[in-house]
């Protein structure tokens, strides 16, 4: 394993980006980076340098040589528990897992913008069916008053020839009762 930072610095590589890339690729970087995160980040980044150049150190692979001088123990450092806050003088309001929470608002935010566009187009939906049924009524409105018109045109030439036709035929009939003698 290999320090992000360390690794960031040897390659000469922006610590942000090979971190957030790291995250993309699945890569854990809170412990450094494994040998495999290595590599791929170097394909990312640095395709010119060849992923073998990264060798794989392990204990087995490092071996002492006592040789003429004294030898100091080696002490266990295995099973130890460290506690960063000592190294600290503040504390973070953290949330525990902000991803999650950005993916909840993000899903909440798309269903909110989608009935906002449903609510907009069933609204301008309304305002053509509007428009349309108005410019129909209008139509009809003006079609129906030029009918009224004529029809009082119309009425008020057949009525005025059905009273001359009935003066006419009253006079005729009065006429005829003149000539003759009233019975009686």
């Amino acid at each position: 394993m290999k320090s992000l930072h360390s690794f960031c610095t040897e390659h000469d590589l922006p610590k942000t980006s090979v971190r957030r890339k790291a995250q993309d690729l699945g890569f854990d970087t809170s412990n450094g980076l494994s040998t495999e995160a290595q590599k791929a980040l170097l394909q990312e980044f640095r395709p010119d340098i060849a992923p073998q150049k990264i060798a794989e150190v392990t204990a087995s692979t490092v071996t002492v040589e006592v040789g003429q001088s004294s030898t100091l123990a080696i002490p266990q450092l295995g099973g130890m528990q460290i506690d960063l806050t000592q190294f600290r003088d503040s504390n973070a309001l953290v949330i525990d897992d902000p991803l999650a929470v950005a993916q909840q608002f993000l899903a909440v935010a798309d269903t909110v913008i989608e009935a906002l566009d449903q609510d907009a187009a069933a609204r301008e939906t309304r305002l053509l069916q509007t428009r349309q049924a108005r410019e129909a009524v209008t139509a009809k409105a003006q079609e129906m008053q030029l009918e009224q018109r004529l029809y009082r045109e119309r009425a008020r030439a057949v009525d005025a020839a059905t009273t001359a036709e009935a003066q006419s035929l009253q006079q005729a009939l009065t006429h005829l009762q003149s000539l003759g003698k009233p019975v009686g």
